[in-house]
Order: structure tokens, then C-alpha cells, then sequence
């Protein structure tokens, strides 16, 4: 897998995102939102188990992958920037999780 170099417009065209929780021992695909650096953020449901398990600070390495199946799969540590429960509008009951490549 490719090492994300931070300062490439490697967030164009994002898809998804997969996250391996060692705790769970489990692999979670989430769609990506905003794809940009500053404003990158995925969707947890309010029963998931991750709710449990996500902290703000927390660091994951993710894997990414782009809506052009011809540009590689990259893979990069990635900080939990908010975790924020949203109890009205399109995404109630769901986390707004913020994601920060480290």
C-alpha cells in the first residue's frame, strides 16, 4: 500500500475509508464526507460498538480508497478530531466523527 504524502491533493474524488479496531478485532468501511484536510468526517451510528471505542485524540491507521478505482488504495495514520452526536436533521442518530491525517 502507498504511504499518503500529506501535501498531495490525494483527497479528490475519496470514496471511503476502512479502519481495523484491534479491540473489536474488526474492519469498519465508512463512506468519506468533505474531503478536504481541514473538513474530512465519516458517519458512525449511535449503536454501533465504536461509540464505545472512538475518542477524540485517538490515532488509527485508515486505509483509503478513491472513487477512481485506477488511483492506489492509501494508507496513513488518522486522528479522531471530534466525535459529536447529532440528535436532529438528515444524520440523527449518528455520530459526525472528524477524521486528521497525522
Amino acid at each position: 500500500m502507498e504511504q499518503i504524502n500529506t501535501t498531495e491533493a490525494y483527497l479528490d474524488g475519496l470514496k471511503s475509508v476502512e479502519v481495523y479496531v484491534s479491540r473489536l478485532d474488526r474492519i469498519y468501511q465508512f463512506k468519506v464526507w468533505g474531503n478536504t484536510r481541514t473538513s474530512m468526517f465519516v458517519l458512525v451510528k449511535e449503536d454501533s460498538e465504536l461509540v464505545q471505542q472512538f475518542d477524540v485524540g485517538d490515532v488509527y491507521e485508515m486505509t483509503f480508497r478513491s472513487s477512481d478505482a485506477s488511483r492506489p488504495i492509501k494508507s496513513c495514520n488518522t486522528k479522531i478530531k471530534y466525535f459529536n452526536k447529532i440528535d436532529q436533521g438528515r444524520f440523527k442518530g449518528h455520530y459526525l466523527t472528524g477524521l486528521s491525517i497525522v
